[in-house]
């Protein structure tokens, strides 16, 4: 049997609408975290569920059940990454392994493992198996990823998958951020951490669809948590237009006192027009600048943020330090009087 790995290692499972297959997701789960880590725990995370798990769950915890649980359910269905982040916030582990065993399976743990050992705080696992969707999902889903990269500088393909394995230091540092949630979706996309990545193929279970309604409003809000330049487009925009409206307002001005067949009123309302628009899009441009700022500093968190720290083995002022300790002096008792 191969040595396990020492370490607490917790596994965030996010589940919903598993009623009658909760212990079959699960069951394999535990028997392969037994055979490769010395202890481990599987936070299992109940997003909003309305179909009668609880009563698998309740199941799985008692007498006889699986070991190593604990279940968290969630009053309403979120996001998957807020509902991911409720488990890794309230995990145990030196090392959090979010996965969807819907989509995931454990035979990949040994080499993220081992690039743990190796040092990585961060391992990203991409399931290379095709989810199975249509041919327009498929190309909307191309169109998405290409605006991403393009907008946010993430390969959402490579640095976007949902399996992560990550260290109790990354962890650390998303509960310094004011909204951890939003800034677990994009974690791949921070320097400082040591990263890897690994590809491997598994199979997909069956699973309810998704709308694509309910794809691209979580496809928005992932783009417009990660980057204000949607917002600087906007602002371009306003200030644009605000800068053409005052040209055509000159334009009118000097149609006016350079031509004399000019239509009656035709200059008054022009330049009505003009200036309410010129005004209209000075102030769009303003509250756009203004959103801007406070979406960048509820985005921003703490000033700063180490990852890792390493000192020298030979310090000079150490070897310069020469302090011996002089003879002690006998202690002077005073009495009273």
């Amino acid at each position: 049997m191969p040595e396990r790995y020492p370490i607490l290692l917790s596994v965030v499972v996010p589940l919903r609408n598993v009623a009658g297959r909760a212990r079959a997701l699960v069951e394999p789960l535990v028997a392969e975290l037994a055979a490769q880590v010395e202890d481990f725990e599987v936070v299992i995370v109940d997003n909003g569920s309305t179909d009668g798990s609880v009563r698998d769950y309740a199941d799985l915890v008692q007498e006889g059940g699986l070991p190593n649980l604990q279940i968290y359910r969630l009053i309403r269905a979120v996001d998957l990454e807020i509902a991911v982040w409720a488990g890794v916030e309230n995990a145990l582990g030196d090392y959090v392994l979010v996965l969807d065993p819907l989509n995931e399976d454990l035979s990949f743990l040994p080499r993220a493992l081992e690039k743990i050992a190796e040092g990585a705080d961060l391992v990203t696992v991409r399931n290379t198996t095709p989810k199975p969707m249509s041919g327009t999902e498929r190309m909307l889903d191309r169109l998405f990823h290409g605006v991403f990269r393009r907008l946010v500088g993430v390969d959402l393909e490579v640095e976007g998958a949902s399996c992560r394995l990550i260290s109790k230091r990354v962890v650390s540092f998303l509960l310094e951020q004011p909204k951890p949630g939003l800034r677990y979706r994009a974690l791949p996309a921070l320097a400082g951490f040591p990263k890897a990545a690994i590809d491997y193929e598994g199979p997909r279970r069956p699973q309810p669809r998704t709308s694509l309604r309910s794809k691209a409003r979580r496809g928005l809000n992932l783009l417009f948590s990660q980057t204000t330049l949607p917002l600087r487009i906007a602002s371009a925009l306003a200030i644009t237009g605000a800068t053409l409206n005052l040209i055509y307002s000159g334009y009118v001005i000097l149609i006016r006192l350079f031509k004399s067949d000019v239509m009656p009123g035709w200059t008054t309302l022009s330049l009505q027009q003009s200036g309410m628009f010129f005004l209209l899009s000075l102030v769009v441009f303003i509250l756009v600048e203004y959103v801007a700022q406070v979406l960048s500093w509820t985005l921003e968190g703490p000033s700063y943020y180490l990852a890792g720290e390493h000192t020298s083995a030979v310090l000079t002022r150490r070897t310069r330090l020469n302090v011996e300790a002089g003879p002690r002096r006998p202690a002077v008792r005073q009495g009273a009087g």
